[in-house]
């Protein structure tokens, strides 16, 4: 089974060779197309002597859905990746290991994780609508994940909504009685929601939480919830979990997300 690698970028000279090349060295060969949405410094310069296919986006026009639609659309093989721009690390395998969930004829899709799933499932968790309605905030990403095909050629990304095509996506092809494959083998190590400061992680984590409870029907996020998960702040990285509970990167997390549900609810 063959592979396309669909990867997005603008202005992202510094961290797109490394991103060429972790998939240039999997396990398998990749295709690589690289969606530019209006770079002015030297990433098309870098995509075009390193991918296989380059499409030129205008900023104007670009949306995160039209971006993958369009890499989709030039994609040749029956599996589709998408690997974000400011991806640091996947494993030399992500996508050996991907499309061996693909061997189960009811899975449409594939992804990574690192914070368990709904009820604390844990390993390779097949994710169903269920699961999604159970929490729409754990699932599927774009930032590493892949598709079939002939998934996407059924349910294309939405090019309207502003972010979270991703998640988005997989409610459709979700409640449509397919299944994705959530493997913590295949997270990737990414900046991509810290790379431009706390205010921009809180700005992005609202706006997201916002269109997800607005598709999400019935979506909550209560104070209660809110607490247990800026209490809940992981294993130790040698800091006091006081100072972990207090980085503002965990505050704006959290306090985006709910601030974000509570303006979908307000409507």
């Amino acid at each position: 089974m063959s592979a396309s690698a669909i990867v997005r970028t603008k202005d992202s000279a510094r961290t797109l060779g490394r991103v060429l090349d972790l998939l240039r060295a999997q396990t398998v060969p990749v295709e690589v197309i690289v969606v530019d949405s209006g770079s002015t410094d030297s990433t098309l310069d870098i995509a075009r002597s390193r991918c296989d296919g380059l499409i030129e986006l205008p900023s104007a026009e670009f949306s995160f859905g039209r971006a993958l639609n369009l890499g989709a659309e030039a994609a040749t093989a029956p599996i589709h990746f998408a690997l974000s721009s400011h991806v640091a690390w996947v494993a030399p395998d992500w996508v050996e290991r991907s499309l061996a969930h693909y061997e189960r004829s009811g899975v449409a899709a594939t992804g990574g994780y690192r914070e368990p799933g709904p009820s604390g499932r844990t390993g390779v968790v097949l994710q169903s609508f269920e699961l999604l309605r159970a929490d729409p905030f754990w699932g599927y990403s774009n930032t590493a994940g892949s598709w079939r095909a002939a998934a996407w050629q059924e349910f294309r990304f939405d090019e309207a909504l502003e972010t979270a095509e991703d998640r988005e996506w997989s409610w459709r092809v979700l409640r449509e009685g397919g299944a994705i494959a959530m493997d913590p083998a295949l997270e990737a190590a990414s900046n991509h929601r810290t790379i431009h400061g706390v205010r921009h992680l809180y700005r992005r984590q609202r706006r997201e939480s916002r269109v997800i409870a607005e598709f999400a029907t019935g979506t909550t996020y209560p104070a209660k919830r809110a607490l247990r998960e800026w209490l809940d702040v992981g294993p130790s990285d040698g800091r006091s979990a006081l100072r972990r509970r207090a980085s503002p990167w965990n505050l704006a997390s959290v306090l985006g997300r709910y601030t974000g549900v509570r303006a979908a609810r307000r409507g």
